[in-house]
């Protein structure tokens, strides 16, 4: 450099720091950028010996040097938090999309929110406790807070099934306020990340979860999915109850189709849940939903059951506080379905399904298959229902309870005979099966097409104990031995007309029916028989009887 360089620069350098050192004192952040920027920089420095002759005149001593890179640690740090500085913005590029993809494949926690960029006293955040993202309570200032209802998508290893489940709801929600849709992805699938990632929006209310930091209990490889399963559903409630705020919430699965009035359907029934304590949730689901069991022209047709449906339904905020404290580690929905769980409560269910399995993309599943050809059978409606329309005061329950008492008393009494050979007649009428054990149930199961199994001692779809279902064209309403057409019968809790003895005496007939055949065993059909637990033992099914549990022969 030459002497006459060196010296302007010196004299620069001093107008500079003198300019520096005012503005410092009065604290005119302002003017202090302003002269910084404005200095004429001679074309053989570097920005970076300007910066570190700034800093080092500025901080004279070691010490003072420190302090000056920890205030500007800590000023950048608040920018950040503060949302004042975005990492990414409310429409990232596809570089960024494609290193949020790439953050997710590597197992990091990570929570994809688009956040809404607001005025700093405008802001209302919640902060995550997992991963410290963001989103923001006040997901709309438009839409009243009452009708807004979250739809939780839970999603595991399927790729295909997540990519047409949200398609659908994308494509049939009526409104992008009133239903934010939430996906929560339990694992590290790197392919149902990618199927997800390019759905979420934040313009469209579609986010982001993701469960990785699974606990993996000591139990059968069997058994571990329902474990996984439980603890995701835990997980993903807690967030969207607690975190997100959200009051109601409608939970689907990856591999569920819906129906063109699947929003209809919980937009008309969320009021129950408000106005009927008996109510505890709404599912879009009908275990004997079978065609040979309903009736399409029925379709707005819907039901109180006591038996817990699941497969699309919706909860409200006050339950999940109540559930969340005592939520089991696995076969979360079989503890729905106990009694001590439901409390005397119901579920609101259709006629015909508003959700069904798309079996060439669900898989295998938990389930290993064993209700495929009851999920086969199980259809959407052919004609959508504007079920706003509709006055469903009816499924209050006192007036459900009068009208089914009334139907009840006008029925004409069946026999499994008369339902085997169709004599039931005229069409459209009523007609009432009276079943007095498991047994004779199971019977009527097999004849008509009902679902065989009994949890927490009550068939599914039972409400005090009565199965109702379309056969032949007429409706069928099997009543339990124990139903009585008195007046009050249906001011007493419906818990009193279930036992567990009945789900054991059901496992027992699932039991005979799987190992005492001719083919298998022959003996006494008794698990606690000497012989037959002999011939288990021989035949290595130990473990497997030990799977079954509590068993009443019958």
């Amino acid at each position: 450099m030459t002497d006459n360089v060196e010296s302007e620069f010196n004299e620069e350098t001093r107008f500079v720091h003198t300019a520096l050192l005012e503005q410092i004192t009065t604290d005119h952040s302002d003017a202090l950028i302003d002269t910084f920027f404005s200095f004429p920089l001679s074309s053989t420095m570097s920005i970076s010996r300007i910066f570190t002759r700034f800093r080092r005149k500025i901080c004279v001593t070691h010490a003072a040097r420190q302090c000056f890179w920890l205030v500007l640690a800590v000023i950048l740090f608040l920018l950040f938090h503060e949302q004042i500085i975005f990492i990414f913005s409310s429409n990232p590029s596809e570089e960024t999309a494609a290193n949020v993809q790439d953050e997710l494949r590597r197992g990091k926690d990570y929570t994809l929110f688009r956040p809404i960029i607001r005025e700093p006293s405008a802001r209302k955040r919640t902060k995550h406790y997992f991963n410290n993202a963001r989103s923001s309570n006040n997901i709309s200032k438009t839409v009243d807070p009452n009708s807004r209802t979250a739809v939780l998508v839970m999603a595991a290893n399927r790729a295909a099934a997540i990519t047409n489940h949200l398609q659908q709801l994308i494509r049939l929600r009526p409104s992008i306020e009133e239903f934010p849709i939430v996906v929560s992805q339990d694992g590290a699938v790197s392919d149902v990340t990618d199927a997800i990632v390019p759905f979420i929006n934040e313009k469209n209310r579609t986010y982001h979860l993701r469960h990785i930091d699974r606990e993996k209990p000591i139990v059968s490889k069997a058994q571990l999915n329902y474990y996984f399963i439980a603890q995701h559903y835990k997980w993903a409630l807690d967030i969207v109850f607690f975190q997100m705020n959200f009051t109601r919430v409608i939970i689907t699965e990856d591999d569920l189709d819906i129906a063109q009035d699947f929003f209809s359907y919980f937009t008309a029934t969320r009021h129950l849940l408000d106005e009927d304590p008996t109510i505890w949730c709404i599912s879009a689901w009908n275990d004997n939903g079978g065609s040979n069991l309903t009736d399409q022209k029925r379709s707005s047709q819907l039901f109180r059951t006591d038996f817990f449906p699941g497969l699309g339904w919706m909860l409200k905020d006050d339950l999940w506080r109540e559930l969340t404290v005592k939520w089991p580690q696995a076969y979360w929905d079989d503890w729905m379905r106990e009694q001590a769980t439901r409390k005397d409560r119901v579920c609101i269910r259709p006629e015909i399904s508003r959700t069904s399995h798309n079996n060439d993309l669900a898989g295998k599943g938990s389930s290993g298959g064993l209700y495929k050809k009851y999920l086969a059978s199980i259809h959407l409606p052919t004609e959508p229902i504007d079920f706003l329309q509709l006055d469903l005061s009816y499924l209050k329950k006192k007036d459900y309870d009068r009208l089914l008492l009334t139907e009840l008393r006008e029925a004409k009494p069946i026999s499994l005979n008369d339902l085997t050979k169709g004599n039931i007649y005229p069409p459209n009428s009523i007609n009432i099966f009276v079943y007095h054990t498991p047994r004779e149930f199971r019977a009527l199961g097999k004849a008509t097409g009902l679902m065989l199994d009994i949890r927490s001692g009550m068939p599914r779809t039972a409400y005090y104990g009565i199965v109702s279902f379309r056969a032949n064209g007429c409706q069928i309403h099997a009543i339990s031995n124990a139903t009585s057409l008195k007046e009050n019968f249906f001011d007493q809790p419906s818990s009193h007309f279930y036992s567990d003895r009945w789900s054991q005496m059901t496992t027992y007939l699932e039991f005979r029916e799987t190992y005492c055949t001719p083919k298998r065993f022959t003996g006494v059909c008794d698990p606690t028989n000497p012989e037959m637990l002999a011939w288990l033992k021989q035949k290595n099914l130990l473990k497997r009887l030990a799977g079954w549990g509590k068993m009443i022969v019958n």
